[in-house]
């Protein structure tokens, strides 16, 4: 019987791991970090554009290229673009997608907040007003994510990344317009209750700055890899650079 006791306790307490890692899911589900993703990939491909720039250089160097093999040049055009799409590839396997995020963030919520709590959570961000304070949660996630590149001067303007600069722009405005709503609307009470709750602030100190260290952390690793990622790539376009060695005569 003993046995029997054990074996159903630890079954109840598997389903309650279950039950909460699918609560947890669910929660992370009404959030969208699109703006957050659009600020890493730009710098990403920031710093991406200056490690494969550097490495061309440096081949260039050791090729004694000569000052015609330059960003103006065919074959470095096509070098750049080459390592460009190899290196932007696992960016958005590494980081774009998510997939590495949501085990993090899964971890987070199950540490921080009980299964009931999540119950309160759910169902207020189901709610107009909870969908509304979502939206303002993964904007101030954004807005710390690049503020941090930003103050740390982290931020370039190089030739290469205006469409992703443009990319996160729109998507910064967008999200910025669906997020606002008036504090003086009589529904928002709920909102404004939710906001001063314990269970609220908790949330709101959990989604935000923690939330905000695990992506700003993620990004500024992948970035500190970049170089060497490039340089690993190099044989890649050699050829290139005989290419151009030849047309020199």
């Amino acid at each position: 019987l003993a046995v029997l006791a054990c074996a159903a306790g630890a079954s109840a307490a598997a389903d309650e791991v279950i039950d909460k890692n699918q609560q947890i899911a669910e929660l992370i589900d009404l959030h969208d970090l699109a703006t957050s993703v659009s600020i890493g990939n730009y710098y990403l491909k920031q710093e991406s554009l200056v490690a494969i720039r550097s490495l061309l250089t440096r081949l260039g160097k050791e090729e004694k290229l000569g000052p015609g093999w330059n960003a103006r040049n065919a074959e470095w055009q096509r070098a750049e673009e080459m390592l460009l799409q190899l290196i932007m590839a696992k960016v958005a396997d590494d980081f774009t997608s998510l997939d590495w995020l949501k085990p993090q963030w899964q971890d987070l919520d199950s540490r921080e907040f009980s299964a009931e709590e999540l119950d309160v959570l759910l169902a207020h961000f189901h709610s107009d007003v909870g969908r509304k304070q979502a939206k303002i949660v993964d904007h101030t996630v954004s807005t710390h994510v690049i503020t941090t590149l930003s103050f740390s001067g982290k931020l370039k303007d190089i030739a290469g990344v205006q469409e992703e600069r443009s990319r996160m722009q729109h998507i910064w405005n967008k999200e910025d317009d669906d997020m606002r709503f008036s504090i003086q609307d009589a529904t928002n009470a709920e909102g404004q209750r939710f906001a001063y709750s314990a269970l609220g602030k908790k949330y709101f100190v959990t989604a935000i700055l923690k939330l905000t260290g695990i992506i700003s952390r993620r990004i500024d690793e992948l970035a500190v890899a970049l170089p060497k990622e490039v340089d690993a790539r190099a044989d890649r376009v050699r050829p290139l650079l005989q290419e151009f060695k030849s047309g020199r005569g």
